[in-house]
């Protein structure tokens, strides 16, 4: 009887690790954006690689550099952004600037992205240790975009 309970958990074992990592499959978005984010590759982002971080998307998504990101413009950059094509569960850009839009103009200036970024970053930030770890970034994100975290 015991041999056969060790059996059944060892194969319930190897199972749920085969999809495990089944489901991982390739680098993910934040995947992704956590590797360009951890500037010294030391496995967590800072708060100052998150800003940095941050403000390259910003430039990114400022197509006439006057400082300021219209929805139309990060509709714009969404794949340069973010490696992908906008899908269908994802915000729009206009809720997206809604969100953090400070004077409520319906344009993301760079200091309001800055502001929203450390916010961001503090929220994220779970163990409250000054740093992001792949899955606290992760959970962040999907929390904030109304997405499951993988």
């Amino acid at each position: 009887m015991k041999t056969i309970n060790k059996v059944i958990l060892g194969t319930i074992g190897v199972l749920a690790a085969t999809l495990a990592i089944a489901r991982a499959g390739p680098a993910g978005p934040v995947d992704k954006e956590f590797a360009k984010m951890d500037a010294n590759k030391d496995g967590k982002i800072s708060a100052a690689e998150h800003a940095a971080g941050a403000k390259a998307m910003f430039e990114k998504m400022d197509a006439n550099k006057d400082g300021k990101v219209t929805a139309a413009e990060m509709t714009a950059a969404h794949h340069a952004v973010t490696g992908h094509a906008a899908g269908k569960g994802d915000m729009s850009s206009e809720d997206k600037i809604k969100a953090v839009d400070a004077n409520g103009d319906g344009i993301l200036t760079a200091e309001e992205h800055a502001a929203a970024s450390a916010s961001m970053f503090a929220k994220m930030d779970a163990d409250k240790d000054g740093f992001l770890s792949k899955s606290e970034m992760a959970a962040g994100h999907a929390s904030m975009m109304k997405k499951d975290a993988k």
